[in-house]
């Protein structure tokens, strides 16, 4: 006996319904990791990328910026240079770098780049808090 939703629907439309539904479910449970209230976006695609943002958001959840921003990971693969990570936040980019052959060392230069990411927006931030008037740059002052 054939499903009723199957009938209304036709095959066609079914299939693709449900690919498209299984999509969106496997893309936001593989490219999301929760830090409490924040997040971080990882939109890597090799394994040495995904090996990068497993140790970026490892540290990432120990810092105390982390569970009010959102942080973007993206991936550019590239046969002949290797892959490029560049880390953003509201759209501006705040790291970019290569990653290397060996993976061994991936685990502390992603340690590394979730220092440095938070280094700079803590400092953005006491910038921000600092200085009263964003209409006017420093210089004007």
């Amino acid at each position: 006996m054939r499903s009723p939703v199957l009938v209304s629907l036709g095959r066609d439309a079914f299939r693709s319904f449900g690919i498209a539904l299984l999509t969106v479910v496997l893309a936001a449970h593989a490219t999301a990791a929760d830090v409490d209230a924040g997040m971080v976006l990882g939109q890597t695609v090799t394994v040495s990328g995904q090996d990068f943002f497993q140790g970026f958001v490892a540290m990432w959840r120990e810092k105390s910026i982390s569970e009010r921003t959102l942080i973007v990971v993206r991936e550019r693969p590239s046969a002949r240079t290797g892959s490029v990570i560049s880390i953003e936040h509201r759209g501006r980019r705040l790291l970019q770098l290569s990653l290397p052959a060996s993976r061994a060392l991936l685990r502390g230069i992603s340690e590394q780049a979730a220092e440095t990411v938070w280094q700079r927006l803590t400092s953005d931030e006491l910038d921000a808090r600092l200085d009263p008037d964003r209409d006017l740059a420093r210089d004007e002052l």
